[in-house]
């Protein structure tokens, strides 16, 4: 399953422009949201003949770009529809049911089944927090370099564990939990600080999934969003915690695509 040729998908969101042509293969590019004049020329170098935006950037695009009209597509409904697109490209089996995470600047949750796609709840944890926080906190302004300094760190001299306050057990709790984010502060180190960032923001998304995906009976949470690309260590935080709550979770490699993808696919419905 692919998108026409002949169409763009736009997904322009608060921090970045995501936008995806089918070439020979999946042809995909993000731009800061700030760059919508870039992404215009781009679209329009492209050729296409139908341009399709989603988004809360979506109005910032003219009505047409090179004399090609654009379609605004529901943002929701554009990532229900462009997830299975991207998961069967990718050999991924989904479930007739599941929440399906947007995790980008902040996070939506989902629920999608045969009667579509709505929304079941959300945070406003996501990747701008993890940029608000690193600035902050080590004045890294880079999401690259944060993910990089993550996936090195160990935010365990950082986070209060569950071990840290009973060493010797005698708690119906995994002792590596953790108890207290940010409380223990052995470590000031800057890959330290960046591992507890990730595991504080990718701990929270993944326990309001998994409640949220028990109460809507769903057995899988598949993560997708900007926010992943290039950070192993925050879903191995959100795998983690999803599967200790008694759910799967599940990734798509360009997952980050799901709303450009299905905006276009959509408008050729």
């Amino acid at each position: 399953m692919s998108i026409p040729r002949s169409t763009v998908g736009i997904d322009a969101g608060a921090t970045l422009c995501k936008v995806v042509h089918q070439e020979k293969t999946l042809w995909t590019r993000s731009y800061s949201s700030k760059e919508i004049e870039r992404v215009s020329e781009e679209v329009a170098r492209v050729g296409a003949r139908r341009i399709a935006v989603t988004g809360g950037g979506a109005h910032r695009f003219a009505d047409e770009i090179d004399g090609v009209p654009v379609r605004r597509v529901p943002e929701f409904e554009a990532w229900g529809r462009g997830a299975p697109i991207l998961a069967s490209k990718e050999g991924v089996k989904l479930p007739p049911g599941y929440l399906l995470v947007s995790l980008g600047t902040g996070t939506s949750v989902l629920g999608v089944d045969g009667a579509g796609v709505r929304r079941v709840g959300g945070t406003a944890l996501g990747g701008g927090t993890l940029l608000g926080l690193g600035w902050l906190l080590l004045r890294v302004d880079s999401f690259e370099k944060l993910a990089e300094l993550a996936a090195e760190g160990d935010r365990r001299p950082v986070d209060l564990l569950v071990g840290d306050i009973y060493p010797h057990g005698g708690i119906p709790l995994p002792l590596e939990l953790t108890a207290s984010n940010f409380a223990k502060l052995e470590s000031t180190c800057p890959a330290d600080l960046a591992s507890a960032i990730v595991g504080l923001i990718g701990e929270n998304v993944a326990l309001i999934c998994a409640a949220l995906a028990r109460e809507s009976g769903a057995e899988l949470v598949l993560y997708c969003g900007s926010t992943l690309s290039h950070n192993p260590a925050l879903q191995q935080v959100l795998a983690a915690v999803t599967r200790m709550s008694g759910r799967d979770a599940r990734f798509l490699p360009d997952g980050a695509y799901c709303g450009a993808v299905g905006a276009a696919a959509l408008a050729e419905g």
